[in-house]
């Protein structure tokens, strides 16, 4: 797997759209739902909760396939990046 080649520096080139995200400790985290020069929104939905992450991309581990791998571990990614949660209604 290949390092990400851009250690604090940005690189908005990167197609990071539709790729599934991961933690540090290989926790699934969501899907990207759109993607900034400087940062991208991810999507994660778990039981009955949604939840919406504003990640930056200096927080990128890794990007292989259609895989994002971050440096941060779940705890983390919660604590600094989670902007929203959302009770989903039961239909």
């Amino acid at each position: 797997m290949s390092e990400y080649p851009y250690e604090d520096r940005i690189h908005s080139e990167d197609r990071v759209n539709y790729k599934t995200v991961f933690s540090s400790d290989a926790i699934k985290i969501g899907k990207v739902e759109a993607a900034f020069a400087e940062s991208f929104i991810v999507k994660s939905e778990k039981e009955k909760m949604e939840i919406k992450y504003e990640i930056p991309r200096l927080e990128i581990a890794s990007i292989k396939d259609n895989r994002i791998t971050l440096k941060l571990s779940g705890s983390e990614l919660d604590e600094k990046y989670q902007t929203s949660s959302i009770e989903k209604s039961s239909k």
